[in-house]
């Protein structure tokens, strides 16, 4: 079995980029990675945060994670991968996509 990640750049705000990601089994979301580059937190298309559920590369850690597995494992997957391309490249990408087997 294959699965797939995409992340989008969609926005630049104030607080953040605002990235769009979605799976090829079509599930959906929205991220915000602060400023620093160093905090993840799910958030609506427009960049307002969702909860109270974060990642903080830092830490390395879910902080207040969402009580569904679902929810939850999409949001670390999406955080994960764009902090390593972070890394990777040094800056935040404009698109990444990822292939798992």
């Amino acid at each position: 079995m294959t699965a797939s990640l995409t992340c989008t750049k969609t926005r630049s705000l104030e607080t953040g980029a605002v990235y769009a990601w979605e799976t090829a089994e079509g599930d959906t979301g929205h991220i915000l990675i602060d400023p620093a580059e160093s905090v993840a937190r799910p958030c609506t298309p427009e960049g307002l945060t969702l909860g109270e559920m974060l990642l903080d590369r830092n830490v390395g850690n879910v902080e207040k994670p969402d009580p569904d597995p679902k929810i939850r494992r999409a949001f670390l997957i999406a955080a994960s991968v764009i902090f390593q391309e972070k890394e990777r490249q040094g800056s935040l990408p404009d698109k990444i996509t990822r292939t798992y087997w």
